[in-house]
């Protein structure tokens, strides 16, 4: 391996259970000889430990003061010129790098999906429907708007704002169709924090990255969250390949019927 072109990015805390998940989706990767993978673990109760020669693991004995800085720590370690987003508590299917692959051009400033699926959990049979997530943008764009904002709620946002108007002309929009999709987006699982349905942070109230902590703390004193040493063992909960297929043919069945 020469060195990585695609950095995939990943922040946790406290959610070994999604990680592992994710380390799964990363390593089942189609033609992944230039990629790595960078996971970014605050939790100071918890210490991830995967052996491999693509993937980094960094792990804080204390929390960021916000998502922001997390991510910008994140993708100061990524070695590679273009960066994944590869949130924990998303899967990814193996073609996923070949959709990017697909889209992705080498003057790019920003990739942003407009066909992903959503679907939450405990319901897990009952999907929700097809969005956008798992942007990909460069390093270079993300350096020339001054790196991720300093913010929680709202920060993934921002700056894809800002890195769209660094030049629309580099911003590539993916479309792929149905049975082409690569990515499953979580919503509101009822056992993790999610924090993108926390609303903005106020001045009465601690920022989302704190009362994430305090959600996770609240577990660990229930004895639901291992702590110490964690060697994390890749794998997936669900059949997502069954999942998609089944989905599609369910929706066609209901347009037939209409």
């Amino acid at each position: 391996m020469v060195g990585p072109k695609f950095s995939f990015k990943c922040i946790t805390h406290g959610r070994v259970h999604l990680i592992q998940e994710a380390l799964y989706s990363f390593l089942i990767q189609e033609d992944s000889d230039d990629i790595e993978l960078v996971i970014v673990n605050d939790y100071p109760y918890q210490s991830l430990i995967f052996d491999h020669p693509r993937v980094k693991i960094f792990n804080f004995d204390s929390i960021f003061k916000t998502i922001g800085d997390k991510e910008n720590f994140a993708i100061e370690q990524c070695s590679g010129d273009t960066i994944v987003v590869f949130d924990d508590d998303d899967i990814a299917l193996s073609h996923h790098l070949n959709n990017i692959k697909k889209y992705w051009k080498e003057d790019s400033n920003l990739l942003h999906w407009y066909n992903a699926v959503y679907y939450n959990e405990p319901e897990i049979t009952s999907l929700m429907g097809v969005g956008n997530s798992g942007i990909v943008y460069s390093k270079k764009a993300w350096e020339a708007i001054g790196k991720s904002p300093i913010m929680n709620a709202g920060g993934d946002m921002q700056l894809v704002i800002k890195i769209r108007q660094l030049d629309p002309e580099k911003v590539v929009y993916a479309h792929p169709s149905n049975e082409d999709v690569s990515w499953f987006y979580r919503w509101r699982l009822p056992q993790d924090y999610h924090a993108s349905g926390q609303g903005d942070d106020v001045p009465d109230r601690p920022n989302i990255i704190i009362r994430n902590h305090e959600y996770v703390e609240s577990q660990r004193r229930l004895g639901l969250i291992q702590t110490g040493d964690i060697h994390l063992k890749p794998g997936w909960r669900f059949n997502y390949n069954k999942m998609l297929k089944d989905f599609i043919k369910q929706r066609k069945n209901q347009d037939n019927v209409s």
